[in-house]
């Protein structure tokens, strides 16, 4: 069979190409509802297909964002989102072509970093992708989960309607900014296409927005969930969660943990380091029902990656990176507290593009990266500095979907 033809996917075919990525999804095709609310997330000119024999067969959609880093500055980011084959055109190089062809496309458009959330974590690791940050998915039990008197008691917390929360939400979450590393931002074409069609479903999605002394500082998004033979038991099911300090979280586990005749709160994805069960009289009150990969990211230029976020005091350290798809990005660069430089010094530590991925946001320590074999150390005093130097207050967090 002959090589397809992967180039880049004019606006016109866009919607051919979400149907191709929702078919190999399992999921029916766009319709014409959903994707007047969908077309404006994708741009000209940041997507690609691939073709034989002029079929459709393949697409990568990347989409226009920035990521939060280690010290609150931001890098743009092209999130890949839409990888897909046709079924009867898998395992035939074509998911292999555009990934690699993707990847040329951010580094032209200017993108240091791609972000992924995969649906097969044992593809992406050998085209220089890692795990950036992780979550945990938690399940409470109100009836048991009395807060501490401790815990911050919060602000105000109040409900908006689904209108009023189209307009205020992206002014919120634009508000909280950089707060912890690993958030990326939303534009105006991913709330169109990702929360509006929430709102106008039907679907019984609940908006509760903290206020603190400055003003609205978190949000919280719920849907009610009825379950049993009766459908009396109701589960509070969390789905977008974002808060800029520690009275905003705790208020609004306050208020989600009062809702009355719930018997269980379920949240998908919450910060590593969100001590939930610390909050709580009985600390078994919050389970953690399973933790997963959050953020995929493949830093396509190294320097500039590396460049973009801070560190903490400790000594320059010298860090061989490998990058067998990307060579460019192959070399030994000097880290520390001053920034990043191209050195031809003899490396300390040394490690593969994916494994640089696990640390980048603070996610993975060198010392761990060492003791699982990511990490090739030559000089033994480098790694608890390189650790000190990469280390974060807070653990990484994006917590949106794309």
């Amino acid at each position: 069979m002959a090589d397809a033809e992967v180039r880049v996917l004019a606006q016109s075919d866009h919607r051919a190409g979400q149907d191709l990525a929702r078919a190999a999804h399992h999921t029916s095709p766009i319709s014409d509802r959903e994707w007047a609310y969908a077309q404006d997330l994708h741009e000209p000119g940041l997507a690609l297909g691939a073709f034989l024999g002029g079929d459709l067969v393949g697409t990568t959609f990347l989409l226009r964002s920035r990521l939060a880093l280690p010290g609150g500055s931001t890098v743009p980011m092209a999130a890949a989102t839409g990888i897909a084959v046709r079924a009867d055109r898998t395992r035939r190089g074509i998911f292999t072509r555009l990934e690699r062809e993707s990847l040329d496309l951010a580094v032209a458009q200017g993108f240091p970093v791609v972000g992924s959330r995969v649906s097969e974590a044992t593809i992406y690791g050998r085209f220089g992708h890692g795990v950036g940050s992780t979550t945990r998915a938690v399940r409470l039990y109100p009836h048991e989960a009395r807060l501490r008197p401790e815990v911050p008691a919060g602000g105000e917390v109040r409900l908006v309607d689904g209108e009023t929360s189209v307009g205020l939400l992206p002014r919120l979450y634009e508000r909280l900014g950089p707060y912890r590393p690993g958030v990326i931002e939303r534009s105006a074409g991913w709330w169109k296409a990702k929360w509006e069609p929430l709102v106008h479903s039907g679907k019984g999605a609940v908006v509760a927005v903290h206020s603190g002394p400055d003003g609205d500082d978190g949000f919280a998004v719920y849907q009610a969930m009825r379950g049993g033979d009766s459908g009396a038991r109701v589960t509070l099911m969390v789905t977008d969660f974002h808060a800029a300090n520690p009275e905003a979280v705790a208020g609004l586990w306050r208020f989600l943990l009062g809702v009355d005749l719930v018997e269980e709160v379920c949240a998908r994805r919450r910060p590593a380091d969100e001590l939930v069960e610390g909050m709580l009289v009985d600390w078994r009150a919050c389970r953690t029902h399973s933790v997963n990969d959050d953020l995929w990211l493949r830093l396509v230029d190294v320097p500039k990656a590396l460049g973009a976020r801070s560190y903490r005091d400790g000594d320059p350290f010298v860090l061989e990176i490998t990058d067998d798809l990307l060579p460019a990005n192959s070399g030994s660069l000097r880290i520390g507290p001053d920034g990043v430089e191209r050195t031809s010094d003899r490396p300390q530590l040394s490690l593969n593009v994916d494994a640089l991925a696990m640390a980048y946001l603070g996610g993975t320590s060198f010392t761990t990266l060492a003791s699982i074999g990511l990490l090739r150390v030559t000089d033994t005093k480098a790694l608890p500095n390189a650790d000190r130097v990469f280390g974060t207050d807070r653990a990484a967090f994006c917590g949106t979907t794309f």
